[in-house]
């Protein structure tokens, strides 16, 4: 398993999980018929980025979906605090899905490019709390993970 312990580290996963998310979007975005294997080629590549570097994150940071019995105090204003930023990152994205869904309302299979375009962008939503918590988190303590052996000479 990847190792995440350092701010620098979860950042760098962070911003792998966002380019993955936008190249998931491009994709969606030429889903039709002149570049539909352009975007199938976007699109799968992508989606194992942002779902690779997700999962990662979602680890390294705890977890933003636990339920406040398994969460002390601070971890709690944490996920409370990721949660809201996710929510508000989602209603940005909600609105840019309307944008898009007025723009290929014009398009011949206007219903295939909207749907594409709001499963990607929801797939982006949902990674959002554990992006924000990358992003903010300070390193973790370095005595929390080292191995004393007390008692065994050295």
């Amino acid at each position: 398993m990847i190792v995440t312990r350092t701010r620098s580290d979860r950042r760098r996963l962070a911003v792998a999980a966002v380019i993955g998310h936008l190249v998931v979007i491009a994709g969606a975005a030429l889903l039709r018929e002149p570049t539909l294997w352009l975007a199938v080629g976007l699109m799968g590549p992508g989606l194992c980025l942002c779902v690779g570097a997700a999962t990662v994150l979602r680890r390294s940071v705890g977890r933003p979906g636990s339920t406040a019995k398994d969460l002390d105090e601070r971890e709690l204003l944490l996920r409370n605090r990721a949660h809201y930023a996710a929510f508000q990152g989602i209603c940005l994205l909600m609105l840019v899905d309307l944008a898009y869904g007025l723009y290929a309302a014009g398009q011949p299979g206007s219903g295939s490019l909207l749907s594409s375009m709001t499963a990607a962008l929801l797939v982006f939503g949902t990674s959002l709390p554990a992006l924000w918590l990358a992003w903010k988190l300070p390193d973790d303590d370095p005595e929390d993970f080292e191995d004393v052996d007390e008692g065994i000479p050295a």
